[in-house]
């Protein structure tokens, strides 16, 4: 039976909008290649999105976690705006006066079955879409038994094999700019409808050269030897402390307000910072309403590191002012060291590449 009531949660494993149904479609602009790396990649990064590497497991935030809270405010406000501007404001006055005629009545109840009664359900689903779920929606690379592991809505999880999946590059246009993201599919029998989606965490404007850098970080993970890890642990900064514990207010603002280039800081982002105060506090209600994630036993199992695994990289390795790296605000010489670090993990993965796939 239909519960208008019922509330959907914001999983992006069931509500990404992909924008093409197969992968022949012109919405895909590249399949990438598993098995062979690409020697043009001018960088390798998990931009932002690692909750956990080691030898076992590499685990990312889900598709919306960037902009956890942004759906509550934009619920809330057009519910509001909606249900409450044009559905009470006028009815209570309306009853508390009386003596309007029955012609009146009867264009309003029409309006408000038409239009505000249905803008304010739409609302309200988006409103409720995100708090008393899950913190976030993670996705387990594990290199060890070539799966993926996708957590949804409800504790189940989607369990693909990683040769299976065919991850494509897409976009769409945003206002002014061109949002560009990458889409694990599984498909039908004949190769080309896609049955699954599973959105990779980040989207960013700055085109397929720049993505490219995430999905080598990906692929490098599950396809290449154990000599890669290590650098691959030194080209991430920091990791989201979202793993068996709820992000605080303040790092959710910060998470909001990061930099992905440069360090420049703060003074690029200086105009939407007011914006990034407002969404702070849904997303930390959200963040305190909802559940940790915790993997069925099977998936817990199959993802075990080993007591001694000398890769491991967490939460807990973060740097003490973590807010510096993530803003960009780091001194002259704290980031030229940091930036060389990364550089230099960088260069020797994409060496190793050209070295095994040729120049």
């Amino acid at each position: 039976m239909f519960n208008p009531l019922k509330r959907l949660p914001a999983d992006p494993s069931k509500r990404f909008n992909k924008g093409f149904l197969r992968l022949s479609d012109k919405g895909v602009s590249r399949v990438y290649s598993q098995k062979t790396g690409d020697t043009d990649v001018k960088g390798i990064s998990g931009f932002d999105s690692v909750v956990r590497l080691n030898s076992t497991y590499l685990e990312l935030v889900d598709r919306f976690y960037n902009w956890r809270g942004t759906w509550t405010l934009a619920g809330a406000f057009f519910f509001c705006l909606i249900f409450i501007g044009t559905f009470l404001s006028l009815i209570v006055p309306m009853l508390w006066e009386g003596g309007y005629p029955l012609q009146t009545w009867i264009c309003l109840i029409v309006v408000w079955c038409l239009i505000s009664l249905p803008l304010s359900w739409v609302a309200y689903r988006v409103m409720t879409s995100e708090a008393f779920f899950s913190t976030y929606y993670p996705i387990r690379f594990n290199r060890k038994n070539g799966m993926v592991y996708v957590y949804q809505s409800g504790g189940t999880v989607l369990s693909v094999p990683w040769r299976d999946i065919h991850f494509v590059l897409t976009s769409a246009k945003m206002g002014f700019s061109t949002q560009w993201t990458i889409v694990g599919c599984t498909t039908e029998e004949d190769g080309d409808t896609v049955a699954k989606a599973i959105p990779l965490p980040i989207d960013l404007s700055q085109g397929p050269e720049v993505m490219l850098m995430y999905w080598e970080f990906i692929r490098c993970y599950m396809e290449e030897g154990d000599e890669y890890l290590p650098d691959l642990v030194d080209t991430v900064p920091w990791c989201s402390p979202v793993e068996k514990q709820k992000e605080g207010w303040l790092f959710g603002l910060l998470y909001l307000s990061k930099q992905l280039f440069g360090r420049l800081g703060l003074l690029v982002n200086a105009l939407q910072l007011p914006v990034f105060f407002v969404i702070s506090f849904p997303r930390w209600l959200v963040m305190a309403t909802s559940k940790i994630p915790v993997w069925p036993a099977e998936v817990a199992a199959a993802c075990q590191p080993d007591v001694n695994d000398p890769v491991n990289k967490g939460a807990e390795h973060n740097p003490p002012q973590v807010w510096r790296p993530m803003l960009g605000l780091q001194g002259k010489t704290r980031y030229a060291q940091s930036f060389a670090r990364e550089r230099e993990a960088m260069d020797r993965i994409i060496a190793r590449l050209k070295e095994k796939y040729g120049e």
